[in-house]
């Protein structure tokens, strides 16, 4: 009897392992991430491509250093500078985006502040480093999530709606504020991000939420068209001209 408890226990522990491995295959992942960053791709690729149209000499800032958003900014046709907190990372420089001393007065032509807001604990405060290090004409071009669960914790500070982005950019010379996606999607992306909990009961309900948003994403699609109310996204795109 105790040979049969220990190896039910034993092959619990292993089904256990196997289901929470899960959170870390990469199509769990990009599908997640499909999901909840919709359309933020495709935005950031037009900015990309928009700027990269002007000129390949030009000084582009990133801000944040980890990850694929990233990555694809260093890859620019341009000199791009990677600034962040945590060394670790390996940014071109450690810094801050609050406190951008080492940087001179209008020294690049773009900044790139990608998911990152969230977690800049003096937002004001780096708004205003952006638009001094930005030449006349610069463009700002961020994203920030809006119903997210909360992540690298414990440095997850805001959320912000359209308009609290609008007075945060007050300073720039214009701005576009997006809404990522629509009000159905954006209110199961909560259950898909469970899939990245470290609790087996999760995990299992956000892998059959991105199951089911994946079989019925055409279904999905055409609800979320057809809800007119603008309350709700995932996340905001929005550029800003110095």
């Amino acid at each position: 009897m105790g040979d049969g408890r220990g190896l039910f226990a034993r092959a619990g522990r292993r089904i256990r392992g196997h289901l929470l491995g899960l959170r870390n295959r990469r199509f769990v992942i990009d599908a997640s991430n499909r999901f909840s960053r919709e359309n933020l791709n495709e935005s950031l690729e037009q900015e990309i491509g928009a700027l990269e149209a002007r000129s390949h000499a030009l000084r582009v800032l990133c801000v944040g250093a980890s990850g694929p958003l990233s990555e694809r900014i260093a890859g620019m046709q341009a000199r791009v500078t990677t600034i962040d907190i945590a060394p670790e990372r390996k940014p071109d420089v450690v810094a801050d985006v609050t406190d951008l001393r080492g940087f001179a007065d209008a020294a690049f032509d773009a900044v790139f502040l990608m998911e990152v807001l969230e977690h800049v604990i003096a937002p004001e405060q780096a708004m205003a480093e952006i638009r001094r290090v930005l030449v006349p004409g610069g463009r700002l071009v961020l994203s920030t999530p809006f119903l997210f669960e909360i992540h690298e914790a414990p440095h997850d500070y805001y959320r912000f709606t359209e308009h609290g982005l609008r007075h945060l950019l007050r300073g720039f010379g214009s701005c576009r504020i997006e809404r990522r996606n629509g009000y159905l999607k954006s209110t199961l992306v909560p259950l898909v991000r469970l899939t990245r909990s470290r609790h087996l009961g999760d995990v299992l309900v956000g892998l059959m939420a991105l199951g089911l948003c994946v079989a019925f994403a055409p279904i999905l699609a055409l609800l979320d068209r057809a809800i007119r109310s603008d309350a709700a996204t995932t996340g905001y795109f929005a550029t800003a001209t110095r």
